[in-house]
């Protein structure tokens, strides 16, 4: 038998021990103190004293002893698991007794086995505190229509490709598609059963951003980021007559505030610059665009050597122009002529070149465009796209911007203070956010009403890694330009059910799960596995029903006589 500890440095705790003292000792004293009863009455009458004096006593202290669970196993299921799938589970585990959640929720006492199979993962953390004295078993259960895993990158850079990632079982396939406002940026057609799927789009908007993802015509959830602003490129242009199309994306490059510096040669020793938001700098630019003719120039490969990019396009004869372009770059790009075609339209306003780049080791492919990156000392891209302007021409300047950012977002150096986050956070559990190729930063990173401090990782010490929790959800900023969504850690929102709700009620199911087995078996390591024992206790009710009738008995018993 155990008693809880008691807290002497209450107050209130040495008052009730004296009261319970005096309740001991004077009704003994008063007792023994009458002459005109005998010593029997008075025997009768000190033991139901001290038969009160314990029930009190009992009350206060809530004595507790450990009992032995008999050995045996329980299936206990979540209430969206089919019944069908319940019974041909507790066949296959040979289980005997079932218990739906809501009856486990009902039950008053502890399970009287010292084994559970939990089945499905819709169990709140109440629930599961009862079951710490138990041996536990997890059998998920996926739910058609409903997300499993979902990844996605809670701090990006505008250009940066978000991915998307996850897996879902679907029983009759569909088409899973991510939403940028009612604009489609990505799909896939998932198969039946559980399936991996993986999405990416190149972030073109800035600050606080979201997407849907949507299952046929089922939204499952909003995923929620933030895209930092791009740092701005040295850009030049080296062209022997720089046309409208050039002249159009030298316009838009520096309207995004990057330095951009157009070279127009007229003729031998005879040319023209324009600049662009000039700077001071007199360093190689960050990317360097050229057409075949000029791949021979000497800034080309003065800035692949010292780990720059170049962009090739204008290409008119792909077959013969890849070829030259392998010749002095050094790169071993291969295009195949689409038979039948005389040119490949991409969008109303946008075509490109009957061809396409052959995969290979090493060869990055801008996904939904003709555009191949291949490293050689720096990064050569080649664009097989016609003219581009049409598009600004249309208007439609969100497909002209997202067309360029996807193109030089792989042509980008490495920025400085890069921020990762995995999403989704969740509010209440823990978080990292690491910073890369850090520069100058502070020694504590504040987020919402948190402070985290800023470590470096032992591996790079141009790495910092902070960790913390939160207890709000919602956008929570960071430091003074960026933020972070924190998502509930008990959804609730039934629009989303087989969404990022799903995904949190599995993951803390599963935690909780490999927190108390981590538990469980460090005893076993040893020797033999425990015997499993719940703690059984006197209940409140039972103590006062025996105060109650010990009291009538002393009030009765004077009147016997």
């Amino acid at each position: 038998m155990t008693i809880p500890a008691l807290d002497w440095n209450v107050p209130a705790t040495w008052l009730l021990a004296v009261l319970i003292g005096v309740l001991l000792v004077l009704p003994i004293w008063l007792i023994s103190r009458q002459r005109a009863v005998s010593t029997t009455r008075k025997a009768v009458r000190i033991a139901l004293h001290g038969l009160l004096w314990l029930a009190v006593l009992g009350l206060w202290l809530q004595p507790r002893w450990q009992q032995s669970l008999p050995s045996g196993s329980l299936l206990l299921a979540a209430d969206n698991v089919p019944g069908a799938y319940v019974r041909e589970t507790a066949t296959k585990l040979a289980a005997k007794t079932t218990l739906s959640a809501s009856a486990f929720r009902a039950l008053k006492t502890t399970l009287p086995v010292d084994t559970v199979w939990l089945l499905g993962q819709v169990f709140s953390g109440g629930e599961l505190s009862k079951l710490s004295r138990q041996v536990l078993k997890w059998l998920p259960y996926n739910a058609p229509g409903q997300l499993q895993q979902l990844r996605w990158k809670g701090v990006v850079r505008q250009g940066e490709q978000q991915t998307v990632s996850g897996k879902m079982n679907t029983p009759a396939g569909g088409i899973l598609r991510l939403r940028f406002g009612q604009r489609t940026v990505d799909s896939t057609r998932v198969a039946a059963d559980n399936q991996s799927f993986r999405l990416s789009y190149v972030a073109f908007s800035q600050g606080r951003t979201q997407l849907t993802l949507w299952l046929d015509k089922t939204l499952l959830d909003t995923l929620r980021f933030v895209a930092r602003p791009a740092e701005k490129l040295r850009i030049r242009f080296v062209l022997d007559a720089p046309d409208f199309e050039t002249r159009a994306l030298a316009d838009w490059l520096g309207q995004q505030g990057n330095t951009v510096e157009l070279t127009n040669r007229l003729s031998k020793g005879i040319g023209s610059e324009l600049t662009i938001n000039k700077t001071t700098a007199s360093a190689l630019p960050d990317l360097v665009v050229t057409d075949p003719a000029n791949v021979t120039n000497p800034l080309v490969n003065k800035a692949l050597v010292a780990g720059k990019s170049v962009l090739v396009l204008n290409v008119s004869r792909p077959d013969i122009d890849v070829s030259a372009i392998n010749r002095v770059l050094r790169t071993g790009l291969q295009v195949r002529r689409i038979p039948g075609k005389d040119t490949i339209r991409i969008s109303p306003d946008l075509t490109a070149l009957p061809f396409r780049f052959q995969p290979m080791p090493g060869l990055l492919l801008i996904p939904g465009y003709p555009v191949a990156v291949q490293p050689a000392g720096g990064r050569v891209a080649v664009t097989l796209l016609a003219e581009t302007f049409p598009l600004r021409l249309s208007g439609d300047t969100t497909a002209y911007a997202r067309l360029w950012q996807s193109v030089l977002a792989p042509l980008r150096p490495v920025g400085q203070n890069n921020i990762q986050v995995d999403a989704p956070v969740l509010s209440g559990q823990p978080t990292t956010i690491n910073v890369n190729n850090a520069g100058t930063l502070p020694t504590r990173l504040r987020v919402g009403a948190d402070s985290l401090a800023l470590q470096a990782t032992p591996v790079n010490t141009r790495s910092y890694a902070a960790t913390g929790r939160f207890a709000k959800s919602g956008w929570l900023p960071v430091q003074d330009t960026l933020a972070l969504y924190a998502y509930s850690n008990v959804p609730d929102d039934a629009a989303t059910k087989d969404g990022l709700a799903a995904v949190v009620q599995r993951e803390q199911v599963a935690n909780w799960v490999r927190a108390h087995r981590r538990y469980d078996a460090a005893p076993s390591q040893s020797g033999p596995a425990p015997v499993r024992t719940i703690e059984k206790a006197i209940p409140d009710w039972g103590w006062l029903f025996g105060i109650a009738l010990l009291l009538t008995a002393l009030w009765v018993e004077p009147k016997l006589g």
